[in-house]
C-alpha cells in the first residue's frame, strides 16, 4: 500500500479526523474530539499524525489511521517516589476496518516514536488499552514491547460506543521506553522472543462452558516468583454480544488479579497463544 504519514495541522484535517473516529468506534457525536481541542493541541506541542492512503475515503481526505498525543507529566511505576517527570501521552490510535489487519496501526506507533525521538524531550510514551481485546494486548505488549504494571478502575466512567458500552471502563496504562535494549530489538531487527515453557509458569485456570466459551475461575493467585500465565478471552466481542454477565466477570477477574499482581511486584511482559493453554498475558516479578 501506498501509505504516508504526516502531521495535521489544519481545520479541514481536524474534520477529517473526527470522521476516522465515527468509522473506527462508532462513536456518537458527544465522544468525537471536538476541533477547537484538537487544535489547540496540535499548535500546543501536541501531534495528530495521519496515515493517508491514495484510495483512502474522500470523507476523511484519504486519511485511513491516525495518532493523537501531546506531553504530559507522570509518576515512573518503575521508580516509586521518584518526582514527576516529562512524558508523551498517547491517547488515540485508529485504523479505518478495511484497512486493519496490514500493518498500518504498527507503521503508525512507529512513525510516532521516530517523531518522539526527534523532538528530544523525552522516550517514555504511556497510552491505556482494554486488557480484556486480546488483538490489542497483542499488538501493544507481544508486537512493540510495551509493558505495565498500572491497572486503573473504570477510568472513563461509562462508555457508550459500540466496543465499549455496558462493561466498567478499566484500562491497562502501559509504558513504551522507546530506547530500551527489549523495545529496539523489537522494533530494530528480526525478533526473537523469549519461550515460556508452560512448566517453568504458574498457569492460572480456565474453565471452558457453554457454547465453548471460556469462563475465569476464582483460584488462589501464586505470587511467588514465578512468571504468571493470566488467561484472557480470545473474543471478548464475541463474549459481550453473547453473554453480558460473563463479559463482566472477565472484567472483574482481570481486574482482582492484575491489581494483585502489580502491588507484589510483577510486570506484564508478553500476550501470546501458550501451547495447550490458550491466550495469556505473562507478568514477571521484578522487585523495586
Amino acid at each position: 500500500m501506498n501509505i504516508t504519514f504526516r502531521p495535521v495541522q489544519d481545520i479541514e484535517g481536524c474534520f477529517h479526523f473526527q470522521e476516522l473516529q465515527r468509522q473506527v468506534w462508532h462513536s456518537e457525536t458527544i465522544d468525537v474530539v471536538p476541533n477547537h481541542v484538537t487544535m489547540t493541541l496540535i499548535k500546543n506541542g501536541g501531534v495528530l499524525l495521519g496515515a493517508y492512503d491514495p484510495a483512502g475515503p474522500a470523507e476523511t481526505g484519504g486519511m485511513v489511521g491516525a495518532a493523537l498525543w501531546w506531553l504530559g507529566l507522570g509518576t515512573d511505576p518503575a521508580t516509586p517516589g521518584a518526582p514527576p517527570r516529562l512524558k508523551i501521552c498517547s491517547h488515540m490510535v485508529g485504523v479505518l476496518p478495511a484497512w486493519q489487519g496490514k500493518g498500518v496501526g504498527l507503521r503508525l506507533k512507529l512513525a510516532q516514536r521516530e517523531a518522539v525521538l526527534r523532538q528530544g524531550l523525552t522516550d517514555w510514551i504511556t497510552w491505556t488499552y482494554d486488557p480484556l481485546y486480546r488483538v490489542n494486548g497483542v499488538f501493544n505488549i507481544h508486537r512493540l514491547g510495551a509493558t505495565c504494571r498500572t491497572y486503573l478502575r473504570n477510568v472513563y466512567g461509562e462508555l457508550r460506543d459500540a466496543l465499549n458500552a455496558g462493561v466498567p471502563s478499566d484500562r491497562c496504562q502501559v509504558d513504551w521506553r522507546l530506547n530500551s535494549p527489549y523495545v529496539l530489538r523489537e522494533v530494530t531487527t528480526p525478533r526473537q522472543r523469549q519461550p515460556w515453557p508452560a512448566d517453568a509458569l504458574a498457569v492460572l485456570p480456565v474453565a471452558q462452558g457453554e457454547h465453548g466459551l471460556p469462563h475465569p475461575v476464582d483460584a488462589p493467585l501464586p505470587l511467588d516468583g514465578r512468571p504468571l500465565a493470566v488467561p484472557i478471552p480470545e473474543d471478548i466481542g464475541l463474549i459481550r454480544r453473547t453473554d453480558g454477565e460473563l463479559s463482566m466477570a472477565w472484567r472483574l477477574y482481570l481486574r482482582q488479579v492484575l491489581e494483585a499482581a502489580f502491588a507484589a511486584g510483577y510486570v506484564m511482559v508478553d500476550c501470546l497463544h501458550l501451547e495447550s493453554h490458550g491466550w495469556r498475558y505473562i507478568l514477571i516479578h521484578q522487585p523495586e
